[in-house]
């Protein structure tokens, strides 16, 4: 704009210092001053539209800053989220190992019990087959003791399947009561859950999986906030199962109700004796971390 000014007052110095002008010169003057004038204002339009681009390329990369911060935040929560995800898949995958060892526990007895009904069984052919010549020989000479065999063989076959009904009827029944409990725990049913372990733990005390239906069993009543009885439930696994796998996630456990119930101290000291006990599991890398973001550490 002062370049602008200066032009014109060089054009209009001339004519000052002449005192006259023609009017050819006026008119050409004029177009002078009008064509600067445009200049100027497209100037100042194309000034104002730098100035808009210059804002929106600000607020792009104000944009661009915010969202690589929301990118770094959302990576480090999803590797957070990752962690957690596969400690739960070994946790869950320990889980499966152990139903896998027990079906094939509860596979083998089944065989073994199959493999005594069979031999009951064939004795039972075998006595059918050889039952008409016994018969034939004892027609001339029929006495009291004849019948007596079978009737004594009668009575013990039931016998014999009656003992092996129980047992297996007794597993499956077990695995079944389990099955059904651990069901309800996953679909989120935690009152129900509650009570199904329970039954579990009175009807089968010193089974294989008494102790997850102790663990689940406190895990059930601790999300509903019952924190007394989901106390006694864990502690009674710690107790009487020490060499369980579910003894560590327990006392885990334990150290969380302390905190809920303001038993500081208390959590402290479980939570350091699963890292003692338990050095390499998962639940000591939870229990170092609940110890540091309770200040206990």
């Amino acid at each position: 704009m002062i370049r602008q000014l200066l032009t014109i007052s060089a054009l209009l110095t001339p004519i000052i210092l002449g005192g006259c002008a023609t009017e050819p010169n006026l008119t050409d003057l004029q177009k002078q001053v009008q064509t600067l004038t445009l200049q100027q204002e497209a100037g100042q339009k194309q000034e104002k539209q730098t100035r808009d681009r210059l804002s929106a390329i600000e607020s792009q990369l104000d944009e661009h800053d915010f969202l690589v911060g929301e990118l770094i935040k959302t990576e480090e929560e999803a590797n957070l989220d990752t962690r957690h995800l596969l400690e739960k898949l070994e946790r869950t995958s320990a889980m499966l190992r152990e139903q896998i060892e027990l079906t094939r526990s509860s596979t083998k007895r089944r065989d073994q019990d199959l493999s005594i009904r069979v031999k009951a069984i064939e004795a039972r052919i075998d006595n059918m087959v050889h039952r008409p010549r016994s018969g034939a020989s004892q027609v001339k000479t029929p006495g009291p003791s004849t019948s007596a065999p079978n009737q004594q063989e009668k009575k013990s076959t039931p016998a014999t399947q009656t003992q092996s009904a129980p047992k297996d009827s007794g597993v499956e029944n077990e695995a079944s009561a389990f099955r059904s409990a651990y069901k309800v725990f996953l679909n989120g049913n935690y009152d129900r859950a509650s009570n199904e372990f329970q039954r579990f733990v009175k009807h089968y005390p010193s089974t294989a999986l008494t102790p997850q239906a102790f663990y689940y069993l406190g895990q059930s009543l601790y999300v509903q906030k019952h924190y007394d009885p989901a106390q006694q439930a864990l502690q009674q696994l710690v107790k009487k199962y020490p060499n369980t796998k579910y003894r560590s996630q327990a006392l885990y456990k334990l150290g969380q109700i302390m905190i809920e119930t303001d038993q500081r101290s208390k959590a402290q000291e479980l939570w350091n004796k699963v890292i003692q006990d338990y050095p390499n599991s998962p639940d000591a890398t939870h229990a170092k971390d609940q110890l540091k973001k309770a200040g206990l550490s």
